[in-house]
């Protein structure tokens, strides 16, 4: 029905947690944009300048009138698709739980890591069995960076396995930044509390021990 729109950034919507206004042809389109989506519009553009994003829609029984889901890529859009294949993972709930890009997310489904999909927001850990069970052997294309992403992208893969501390650190410093953090101060926070704390093993550790230190 959609496949992109073409406009002028409005910013977010009013009180409509996780929207943005696309004004185009006169008319603005209010349009949901997964956490990582929103991270990247808000470090490259301002307000009235031309934005393009690749866009499907839903619609429903309950949801008459067509609602419209915003990325930066087809490749972004493609994997929300694919979530949104999940059995009981709907559009907003899928939108939702891309924090990180979508190499991460893939790896960790194709590998079975309940833990590391259970921290995404939105996301239990039933949920996170059912998207293992129905996605494992369909993420392999969205595992490896798209081709033209350039050497750093692929760093990694080369230098060895990823540890779990680094698991835990990106992870935490993704959620803290999608909850309205600047990054540079998720990283610092994120790193200060893993250097002098071992018994932080988990997301959830982290972030809940971030959020107590910063209320004293």
């Amino acid at each position: 029905m959609y496949s992109y729109l073409r406009g002028a950034y409005k910013g977010r919507a009013p009180g409509a947690d996780g929207s943005i206004i696309v004004e185009a042809a006169g008319i603005g389109y209010e349009v949901i944009v997964p956490p990582i989506v929103d991270q990247q519009l808000a470090g490259t553009h301002k307000e009235d300048e031309p934005l393009l994003l690749y866009v499907s829609a839903q619609s429903g029984r309950d949801q008459p009138w067509p609602i419209l889901f915003g990325f930066c890529s087809p490749r972004e859009r493609a994997f929300w698709e694919l979530l949104v294949s999940v059995p009981r993972v709907g559009g907003k709930l899928a939108a939702r739980a891309m924090v990180m890009p979508v190499e991460r997310i893939a790896e960790a489904i194709q590998r079975g890591d309940r833990a590391f999909l259970d921290s995404l927001p939105g996301i239990t850990l039933e949920g996170a069995d059912k998207m293992i069970a129905s996605l494992r052997k369909k993420v392999g294309p969205f595992v490896q960076p798209p081709d033209g992403l350039g050497e750093a992208a692929r760093l990694p893969a080369r230098i060895g396995p990823r540890s779990e501390q680094d698991e835990v650190r990106d992870g935490a410093v993704q959620l803290l930044v999608s909850m309205g953090l600047k990054r540079p101060e998720a990283q610092r926070g994120v790193d200060r509390l893993l250097a002098s704390r071992d018994d932080l093993l988990s997301i959830q550790d982290v972030i809940m021990e971030f959020l107590r230190t910063q209320s004293l």
